[in-house]
């Protein structure tokens, strides 16, 4: 074999050396990632032969901020818009018997709270902002009133199953608030400034005053849901649930409002059990 010859067969074995090494890799890829899921799926299987589920759920909340009682001051409820409030869950369960009837969780919820109400009232307690002062009294007129938050919900329910397809849950929550507001105004009517028979500041029809208690909502809330859930399919699932807030919206020694609101949220949507 002449130089030439030699110097040609030099590269173009190279080369064909790493088409080879390519080719391998390529085939080898599918293979590698089947394996991978297999192992997943042997490992959840594992997991669920010793007991354990796991979900994720995402729904809508419909519901409100409210005192247990409607307050005397409120005369008419004339709109209530209960907003559109999702909400998405992780969630595990432990089953504790061998029929798997009897089971516990603990969830790590993402969830929007929000309402807008408009009523009429008489006397009712609050303060709004004039002329980049605040003044505080008793309203009588038109009230708007607008509340969001968003929580950080960790619930820990009791479980019970009657069958492959229902079972049901209750247990106490615990939410962390890390964005929300509480404001709104009023119009048509006038305000009695410190007290009921204070100076009376009229609003026209038209005219308008705003106030905003952002900064007194709580951090912390605390209560209890109860829901359930139908299994649609192997996989798919439709849950409702209701919970309801032991404690005030606001932080203590709030007074503007003289009502405890309470979030009282029904919600209803899908899950997808692996």
């Amino acid at each position: 074999m002449n130089k030439t010859n030699i110097t040609s067969y030099i590269p173009t074995r190279l080369s064909l050396r790493l088409s080879a090494m390519a080719c391998a890799a390529v085939l080898t890829l599918p293979v590698c990632a089947q394996s991978t899921v297999k192992d997943r799926d042997q490992n959840l299987m594992n997991m669920t032969s010793e007991g354990w589920e796991w979900e994720i759920n995402a729904g809508l909340n419909v519901g409100g901020a409210a005192p247990l009682g409607m307050p005397r001051e409120v005369r008419k409820v004339k709109k209530y818009n209960p907003g559109f409030n999702t909400s998405l869950e992780g969630k595990v369960t432990k089953w504790w018997d061998a029929n798997r009837h009897w089971g516990s969780s603990v969830g790590l919820r993402f969830e929007n709270k929000s309402m807008e109400v408009n009523a009429d009232v008489k006397n009712y307690h609050t303060e709004i902002i004039r002329d980049g002062d605040r003044v505080s009294g008793y309203w009588t007129g038109f009230v708007n009133i607008k509340y969001d938050a968003t929580y950080l919900t960790i619930p820990i329910t009791a479980d019970y199953r009657f069958n492959d397809r229902w079972k049901i849950n209750a247990g106490p929550f615990i939410s962390w608030r890390y964005d929300g507001s509480f404001s709104g105004y009023v119009t048509d009517g006038y305000l009695r400034s410190g007290i009921p028979t204070g100076e009376k500041i009229v609003y026209e029809k038209g005219q308008q005053a705003t106030y905003e208690f952002d900064n007194d909502l709580r951090r912390f809330t605390w209560g209890a849901q109860i829901g359930g859930s139908w299994r649609a399919y192997r996989h798919f699932s439709v849950n409702v649930n209701v919970t309801y807030a032991f404690n005030n919206i606001f932080k203590k020694g709030f007074t503007t409002v003289q009502n405890t609101l309470h979030p009282v949220y029904g919600n209803i949507g899908f899950g997808y059990s692996f």
